[in-house]
């Protein structure tokens, strides 16, 4: 990356699978939409996963939720984040911070992050109690199990592709 891309303290990246998107990543992407002039929801794709949405339809059902929010920007990336993050000129990099389990690969991962870009900044953002226990994986399984189980984890637009995905066993 050039050094001289100048990248905005007013605009973050929250990067994430968003595999699918749940109301805790809700949760946070409403409260940075207010800390920032532009928040940047980058669906990243993992080759290492097994998505149940493809990349492309994540960042549809995020423009879907998020179409009356003009801050909240959701874009596909690919590559490395620090990288993405100057690309789009976003000085802050948004990471959620459910539990002490998170604690130590988010610490490796700004360790790196700062390492490769010392000019990107990584917040972390602790979802509400409701929120703590959400996490994209968990929802995958309930959904499998039983799809109507799954309102009030996801927001609706959400909640239709996966009765989609999902139809109710006979």
């Amino acid at each position: 990356m050039k050094s001289s891309e100048t990248l905005s303290p007013r605009v973050a990246l929250y990067p994430g699978s968003f595999d699918p998107i749940h109301n805790g990543h809700i949760h946070i992407i409403e409260r940075a939409s207010r800390m920032f002039d532009k928040l940047y929801v980058a669906v990243a794709k993992n080759p290492l996963k097994n998505p149940l949405f493809e990349p492309e339809e994540r960042v549809d059902i995020l423009r879907e939720v998020f179409a009356e929010t003009p801050k909240v920007e959701p874009v596909l990336i690919e590559g490395l984040t620090v990288d993405n993050a100057v690309r789009l000129g976003a000085g802050i990099i948004v990471r959620g911070l459910r539990l002490v389990s998170d604690f130590e690969s988010e610490l490796l991962l700004d360790m790196h992050n700062r390492r490769l870009e010392s000019r990107v900044e990584t917040i972390y953002m602790m979802p509400t109690q409701e929120f703590l226990y959400f996490n994209s994986s968990f929802v995958k399984q309930i959904v499998s199990l039983d799809a109507s189980r799954i309102d009030g984890y996801v927001p609706a637009a959400v909640f239709e592709r996966l009765k989609k995905k999902f139809p109710p066993k006979a």
